[in-house]
């Protein structure tokens, strides 16, 4: 490679290269590490450009480089900078000409790394990449890069800004409703630069329906250095609540501070805001406009592996998904990356609430001043940032940077555990005194990941954990199974994704409970995370392989949201809910791997993604099949509920309901009832289903759900055949005998990805009539409908 590529910016160097056929994709099995030598380089990225007023006051303002980089201008070192987290912002007035050359020169961690000299103290307990403020995901396989990918380059926009007198620096707003929510009261801390007799600060309230209700303006009081600092309350009467995805509507006011001369706006700071009040009356339990609030939701991961560059097309994507998962929250790993301002304004829009971590991962951090000095800045950036955001409900230290340790170095003393415990606590409780501060996820009890005082992360596969049944809040929830057939042959191939010789056993002389080829596309010890695969029926090809993982996913994601959804045993219904949420782990993939996520490298979901939009369902019908059979109501909606309840028993063998129960019930918003036994069923064969469904005073089904008594390996299920209606987008679908887990595709001319279905992987029983809306980018194609043990498929037309 020999002289300069041309290339719009943001743009980091791997994309770049990408793009131009220098390197391969780095997402095909062996070409990461191809790539390697390519953060092993220094680059250098150069711009020119003109300056329409040379003389006026500029700056260089520089969002986000990744990561060791020194600044030049116009042959002149400028700064160097060395945190990918924060933007730097330099003053180039007077050093700016008509034509100007800008050179960033980006520097390689691994240079860097190479000549570190580590704290005896550190060594074995701080990794040395540490001492980078850079993604951590940037330096281990975990995401699914193997061996890594190190990205380096400019990930946000450059702006030049030209000072024309005035100009707003920073905006700080706190919002509080008084009054029994009969007023609201906004809060503006502004600070500016310039000065001129008579400039005004304006403030104005722009309602949800466009119309201004407040505004105010006053002057400007100049200190002697040029740089002011003032406040003004304005007050909204009778505001407008913003709540919670699922509880009520998103009203949004939007705010404006405006410097202004001789009637002229020299400089503007708009912002989106809503008026709600969040109260944590215990641990994870939150109160939001005084009513109680459950967190279900996902754990992301960074959008894509190549590069840091924020898409927000793909991120409202995920957002789509997220709301027909059911979902009213998102945890914001501390191993991501910062997420782009446009992800928390659709997050304001849709009532997703955020739990927002800083950027830590995992295991122990260096303790100097400088270190933390970093640290503290990046947090002071991200609440002054973000805290306006409705949707932001708290924050967080990062991901298991104490649990890390306890499990890595037991009885080690925690290095670095100052930055969580006092530097971040202290940013947060001075710039947002309003909102819970968690030290750490997960934090709290007798150690870091116990679930009966703190939040905890699902170890159970590998850890007893004591308590896990009813833990007040799961961060994390993780079980490993690939993608869908089509997606896992996209990134294997047909030969690795099921190897000539393997047959699909498990014997004591096996490694891995997979054939070893898929191991090569896996991380984190993936393999020791499976699901309760046993339950399922042996695989004897990559078909059935790939359901037998997908199912236990899908079956144990379900039986521990159920339960936790419940909140509490059958032996204290009368008990409170303990659980306050879930977030299962994780959402996203960013590259082909195999591990588990709700939704794969290409953006597909799978059967683990719509057992959990089933179990996140606010109006829940649940079976408890224990030493007896429960059957409970579980209310997460913001209204109460009633209707009549039926519960059945069929037999999948006569194709026949043999028993029901009918009974009505009333479930209060908030509540988990257990409603009934079904011990008037007495005793019935384990191959019968159990069936219930909720009735509304319209004789609308609002709930539905059915469940075994045996395991799946025991059943034997019939070959159902499908009858389906298309109209419009809506898929209609009647079954002649019980459908076990219906797949829905699509096919555009050949192209089966891109489709999104408002449910698949679903069971239907015979005189039940199911409904599915057609989501996704196609416009036009056929679509399938088959049960998975049956070998007749259903197909229609499509055109919106």
């Amino acid at each position: 490679m020999n002289g300069w590529i041309k290339t719009n910016v943001p743009a980091q160097v791997h994309e770049i290269l990408l793009r131009e056929g220098i390197i391969e994709d780095p997402t095909i099995w062996g070409k990461t590490e191809a790539c390697l030598w390519v953060a092993e380089k220094d680059w250098i990225y150069k711009h020119s450009f003109t300056c329409p007023a040379p003389g006026k006051k500029a700056y260089l303002h520089f969002k986000g480089l990744d990561t060791l980089v020194d600044i030049y201008l116009n042959g002149k070192h400028l700064a160097y900078h060395n945190d990918m987290y924060v933007p730097i912002r330099l003053d180039v007035t007077g050093q700016l000409e008509e034509e100007n050359s800008l050179i960033l020169h980006f520097h390689s961690p691994f240079e860097f790394i190479k000549n570190l000299q580590l704290p005896e103290a550190w060594i074995g307990k701080i990794r040395p990449s540490r001492l980078i403020r850079k993604n951590e995901q940037d330096f281990t396989d975990y995401l699914g890069a193997k061996p890594y990918f190190t990205r380096i380059g400019i990930h946000e926009p450059i702006f030049l800004e030209i000072i024309d007198e005035l100009e707003l620096l920073e905006t700080d707003i706190s919002i509080r409703l008084l009054d029994g929510y009969r007023q609201g009261v906004i809060k503006f801390t502004v600070s500016g630069s310039g000065f001129v007799e008579g400039s005004l600060l304006g403030f104005s309230v722009t309602a949800p329906n466009r119309r201004i209700i407040t505004e105010h303006s006053q002057f400007i009081r100049c200190a002697s250095d040029g740089v002011w600092s003032q406040e003004c309350e304005l007050t909204v009467d009778n505001p407008q609540l913003w709540w919670p995805r699922g509880y009520g509507e998103q009203p949004l006011y939007e705010v404006t501070v405006s410097a202004i001369v001789n009637g002229e706006v020299k400089d503007t700071d708009v912002r989106s805001i809503g008026f709600r009040e969040a109260v944590m009356v215990s641990p994870f339990e939150f109160i939001i406009n005084q009513k109680p609030v459950k967190l279900w939701g996902a754990q992301s991961a960074p959008l894509q592996g190549i590069t840091h560059c924020w898409d927000n097309e793909q991120s409202n994507k995920l957002l789509d998904m997220l709301e027909n998962c059911n979902m009213n929250a998102q945890r914001i790993w501390g191993g991501a990356n910062k997420y782009g301002d446009g992800f928390y304004e659709e997050a304001d829009r849709r009532g997703i609430l955020i739990w927002q971590e800083f950027f830590h991962d995992y295991g122990m951090y260096p303790d100097t001043s400088e270190y933390r000095d970093l640290c503290k800045k990046e947090a002071e950036h991200q609440v002054k940032r973000l805290k306006h955001h409705p949707s932001i409900l708290f924050w967080c230290g990062g991901n298991e940077c104490f649990m890390g340790a306890e499990f890595v170095l037991p009885g080690e003393a925690y290095i670095g555990g100052e930055i969580f415990l006092e530097d971040y606590k202290e940013v947060c409780e001075t710039l947002d005194p309003d909102r819970y501060y968690h030290i750490n996820s997960p934090y709290g009890g007798a150690y870091s990941n116990d679930p009966l005082q703190g939040d905890t992360h699902s170890y159970t596969n590998t850890w007893y954990v004591p308590g896990a049944d009813y833990p007040i809040m799961i961060a994390e929830e993780i079980r490993t199974s690939p993608p869908s057939v089509k997606s896992f042959v996209r990134f294997m191939g047909e030969e690795r994704a099921w190897p000539a010789e393997y047959k699909g056993m498990i014997t004591s002389k096996d490694k891995y409970p997979w054939p070893d080829t898929w191991t090569e596309r896996t991380s984190a010890f993936g393999w020791t995370k499976i699901p309760p695969i046993e339950l399922f029926y042996d695989s004897d090809s990559l078909e059935s392989a790939v359901y037998k993982f997908g199912a236990a996913h899908g079956y144990y994601l379900r039986k521990v949201l159920e339960n936790n959804r419940r909140g509490k045993p059958a032996d204290n219904p009368d008990g409170a809910r303990v659980c306050q949420g879930h977030f299962v782990c994780r959402w996203n993939d960013s590259w082909p791997v195999i591990y588990g996520s709700m939704i794969d490298y290409y953006g597909e979901p799978y059967i683990p993604y719509y057992a959990v939009k089933r179990a996140y369902e606010p109006l829940l019908l649940t079976f408890d099949v224990q030493n007896f059979i429960y059957l409970w109501i579980v209310n997460d909606s913001s209204e109460d509920v009633e209707g009549t309840l039926y519960m059945k028993l069929f037999n999948p063998n006569t194709n026949e309901y043999v028993q029901e129960i009918k009974k009505s019930v009333r479930v209060a918003s908030g509540q988990s009832n257990l409603i009934t036994n079904l011990n008037e069923f007495k005793q019935f064969s384990r191959t019968y289903i159990l069936h219930a469904y909720l009735v509304d005073e319209n004789g609308e089904i609002i709930s539905r759900t059915n469940d075994f008594v045996d395991i799946e390996k025991h059943m034997r299920f019939p070959e159902a055949k499908l009858s389906m209606e298309i109209n419009g987008d809506t898929v209609k679908l009647t079954t002649d005998q019980f459908a076990r887990s219906i797949e829905l595709q699509g096919d555009n001319e050949g192209d089966e990805f891109g489709w999104l279905f408002e449910d698949n992987y679903f069971d239907l029983l015979p005189g039940e009539t199911k409904q599915v809306k057609i989501l996704g980018k196609h416009n036009k194609g056929t679509i399938t409908a088959k049960a998975y043990y049956s070998p007749f498929a259903s197909k229609g037309e499509f055109a919106r």
